[in-house]
């Protein structure tokens, strides 16, 4: 078996930023994903917006605020790291629910798919299920389809598949359109609509329109949800007449008191886990990322 430094498990968007923080501090690592159907990040919407998301009042508020400070410098060094362009936007405008719009300073939008490409660039990405993870006096054994490893530390940052190593998260699906335009919304909230958010934004890849949240397992879309998801577009960009392009599920991965875990693994010795995030996986992420370093370099309990 290859030894490593750290494995982490998922290359998602909180997987990959995970591993290029490492990297960038100059860790060996080594990320092992399974490019599952229904990862979050690839249905991910990218608005930075803490007060969009509610999060005004909240435990996770201060960090959502700190994380969302250090978006601009970790685009740049992702963009410096890997010569790939990294889609990020400022300023998010919010519709009112009587009329008019308004802007919200210091809030941005990004595009997850860019922000995955150039984190991996600079790391090394394996295609594989992880099966299991045995702690043992020198490492952790990581038992994948694709083969075996060692490593020093493990990073557990799966998604919703984390509960397979005994992390408490439960998927909540969320579905969203992506129309096939290039027209230029910026991003728009609208009032939400039984219990549902509603925006749009632009991206280079179209116009992203969502979103439903519902406690599932499926990673195919639904009709029903199509149907809502085009009223709504109707109502927030109704310029915007263009075909879907695609219908995105992601499985978002909630904990049962909605806080993300990241913290060394309560059973599993020498693993950390980043994991948990729900709808918040964009705005954390920097902060995951660097709360994750600093857990690395302190020692993670064997």
């Amino acid at each position: 078996m290859t030894a490593r430094e750290v494995i982490v498990v998922g290359g998602g968007l909180i997987g990959a930023l995970v591993a290029f923080t490492l990297r960038q501090a100059g860790a060996d690592v080594l990320v092992l994903d399974a490019g599952r159907r229904g990862a979050a990040w690839r249905a991910a919407a990218g608005l930075l917006t803490p007060d969009g998301e509610g999060l005004r009042g909240t435990a996770p508020h201060a960090e959502a605020l700190d994380s969302l400070r250090r978006w601009p410098a970790l685009v740049a060094a992702l963009e410096r790291a890997s010569g790939q362009p990294v889609f990020y936007r400022e300023g998010v405008r919010r519709r009112q629910p009587g009329g008019g719009e308004a802007v919200t300073p210091g809030e941005a939008r990004l595009h997850p798919p860019s922000v995955v490409r150039a984190a991996r660039a600079g790391v090394e990405v394996r295609r594989a299920q992880v099966l299991a993870l045995h702690p043992g006096p020198r490492g952790v054994t990581v038992v994948a389809d694709a083969g075996g490893w060692t490593a020093q530390t493990v990073v557990l940052a799966a998604g919703v598949w984390s509960a397979a190593f005994g992390v408490a998260v439960r998927p909540v699906q969320g579905q969203a359109l992506l129309l096939d335009s290039p027209a230029e919304v910026g991003a728009v909230y609208g009032p939400p609509t039984r219990g549902f958010s509603r925006y749009a934004l632009s991206r280079p890849d179209g116009v992203y329109v969502g979103a439903t949240a519902r406690a599932s397992w499926a990673t195919t879309p639904d009709a029903h949800a199509s149907r809502w998801l085009m009223g709504v577009a109707g109502q927030l960009v109704p310029g915007v007449t263009a075909p879907v392009q695609t219908r995105l599920v992601g499985l978002r991965p909630f904990t049962p008191d909605g806080m993300p875990l990241v913290a060394p693994h309560p059973g599993l010795p020498r693993v950390l886990v980043a994991a948990g995030h729900g709808r918040h996986g964009a705005l954390l992420a920097p902060a995951t990322a660097a709360r994750v370093l600093a857990l690395v370099q302190a020692g993670v309990p064997a």
